[in-house]
């Protein structure tokens, strides 16, 4: 499979990989969390809870079978009540509320029981052969037990309370694609539900979901014979929570291929849109999505950390949406206008956040085949080898090509470069300090692109241009992995982002949210220290008992 692409119809990449701009990049049609949830309604998928045993402490197991245009899975979960000993949100823990699995086809009570106990285990478990992910979760402390008594008491739960905290279960780990012998994710085949990346992890979020509001409804059945279920105004103020780390920064690194496909798709999408005249129709769609955004964000009191208050960016819409008015009038007096001049009209003091929006917004605009197409189109050719008969003519090319951006890059002092990439020992978690505070021969995690580019042009400059790479690897060994990382993707535009990984003023907040909010959809995704991402998955999508309703996106009505 061939990954060139020397063009691309959307904007410079100097504009859009710059980290900042990353960061601002919204969720939308693309993300896989919206792209899965538009798949499930267009193709009526069905979700039926087919065995739960579930005691008034919340110990049990839950089991599901889904029915995903012909293809049969299932997803079970075993439940809990909760040990405050060795819990942890993160992978570092050893006790969870919550464990199970996305299991592909028919399941077996064998199949069942080894998955019961496998996952306690972790690193020593291992997934049986159908298993696409485990997943663990832990109970919110906060509103979990809240929800329950409410329910048990004949009474429906104080939203508000609920809405403070945003989820009854939190995702601790989402782990598949080979991880604890897992199904490797090439392994899918290309008709399977699940094929797009990151679907199976996303579709496990969206029933893990399922979850926590079946198991508050069985516990206050367990409890009382007076219960009552949660309603459709409790369902919808549940989300499944989530945190994110120095982890997404490494996974950028590491499948710039896939970052290049997501983008590409989301400028080549909105180089489209932008073409449109806005007509009185498109006026309309477009100023009623600039419309609900605003509402939302005036009401939205996250704490975003490095990123603009949900009110900034309310405030810098209402500047856009101004603008698009003036334009409908110019249109309402002759003059044919675009929506790419509102956009290219957006004064710079907007916050590139509120500008992503107002993109991310305009997509809706876009014909669900173009989106389909755009979402299969992320399954992509991801590998680096070097090519050894390629010359190193060839190669200079190609950085000239690709990756000139190294060369005007402002890069900071040397004594301002220490920043190593790790994994923790005893956590397994990656983390990223001054090498100063490491031990010695520590496994440096990361792909240091200013510095190995600068290495191999150095290096190129004193080989012939004929000599075979093959032969100059063997000189340079050393070079082979960035040799064949530039190979892969000096002619993707949207592959690597324009950052220095070693610069310790880098900020990796901006990179998390690349992939926590652009690609995977989280929603309300706040930093924390400029290195964590807490946010919320499924925010407002239906359950699957009212995926029989109006078919919408769960902030913004979408096309189906």
């Amino acid at each position: 499979m061939k990954n060139r692409q020397v063009e691309t119809r959307g904007r410079a990449a100097e504009i859009v990989m710059n980290p900042r701009r990353l960061g601002a990049l919204q969720p939308g049609r693309l993300s896989a969390a919206r792209s899965l949830y538009a798949k499930m309604i267009r193709e009526h998928w069905r979700i039926e809870l087919v065995s739960a045993d579930i005691d008034r402490v919340g110990s049990g197991r839950v089991l599901y079978r889904i029915e995903a245009d012909g293809h049969v899975m299932h997803v079970v979960a075993f439940s809990e009540e909760p040990q405050m000993v060795d819990r942890s949100p993160r992978i570092i823990g050893s006790s969870w509320d919550i464990v199970g699995a996305l299991i592909d086809g028919e399941v077996s009570d064998a199949e069942l029981e080894d998955t019961r106990t496998a996952i306690p285990r972790l690193y020593a478990g291992r997934a049986t052969p159908e298993t696409l992910v485990w997943f663990r979760a832990n109970r919110s402390i906060r509103v979990f037990d809240h929800v329950v008594e409410a329910l048990a008491a004949g009474q429906q739960p104080d939203v508000d309370r609920i809405a403070e905290v945003g989820y009854l279960l939190r995702n601790t780990g989402l782990d598949g694609n080979g991880t604890f012998g897992t199904k490797d994710f090439q392994n899918y085949g290309p008709e399977h539900p699940l094929a797009i990346p990151y679907s199976a992890q996303l579709f496990t979020a969206y029933m893990m979901r399922e979850i926590s509001l079946d198991l508050v409804n069985l516990i206050a059945r367990a409890r009382s014979a007076e219960s009552v279920e949660a309603d459709v105004t409790t369902r919808g103020s549940l989300a499944v929570g989530n945190g994110s780390a120095l982890g997404l920064v490494l996974l950028t690194m590491n499948r710039p291929q896939l970052v290049n496909a997501w983008i590409s798709g989301y400028e080549g999408l909105l180089a489209d849109v932008l073409e449109q005249r806005i007509t009185p129709d498109v006026f309309a769609r477009v100023d009623e999505l600039l419309r609900e955004a605003i509402t939302f964000k005036e009401q939205d009191r996250t704490d975003y950390g490095v990123f603009p208050s949900g009110e900034a960016v309310a405030v810098d819409l209402a500047l856009i949406r101004r603008m698009l008015r003036k334009a409908e009038g110019a249109h309402a007096a002759g003059i044919a206008m675009t929506l790419g001049e509102v956009s290219r009209s957006i004064p710079t003091t907007v916050t590139p956040d509120a500008q992503e929006m107002f993109h991310s917004l305009l997509l809706e605009l876009a014909p669900v085949e173009q989106v389909i197409e755009a979402t299969r189109a992320l399954i992509v050719d991801e590998r680096k080898q070097a090519d050894p008969t390629a010359t190193v003519a060839d190669l200079s090319a190609q950085i000239s090509r690709g990756y000139a951006w190294v060369s005007e890059f402002a890069v900071a002092p040397h004594e301002d470069r220490s920043r190593i990439w790790y994994k923790s020992r005893n956590s397994e978690e990656p983390r990223s300090g001054p090498v100063a505070e490491v031990p010695d021969r520590t496994n440096d995690l990361a792909i240091d692109l200013i510095g190995g580019v600068r290495e191999l042009q150095h290096a190129l400059s004193d080989a012939a241009p004929s000599e075979r790479i093959g032969r100059f690897l063997a000189r340079h060994p050393q070079l082979g992995q960035i040799v064949g990382y530039v190979q892969a993707t000096a002619d993707l535009p949207y592959a690597t982002p324009h950052m220095d990984v070693r610069d310790d003023r880098f900020v990796p907040a901006y990179i998390i949210r690349l992939f926590n909010a652009f690609c995977y959809g989280l929603d309300k995704t706040r930093d924390v220290h400029q290195r964590n991402l807490r946010g919320l998955i499924f925010e407002n999508a239906h359950f699957s008992r009212d995926l029989g309703l109006e078919a919408r996106d769960w902030r913004w009505a979408v096309s189906a």
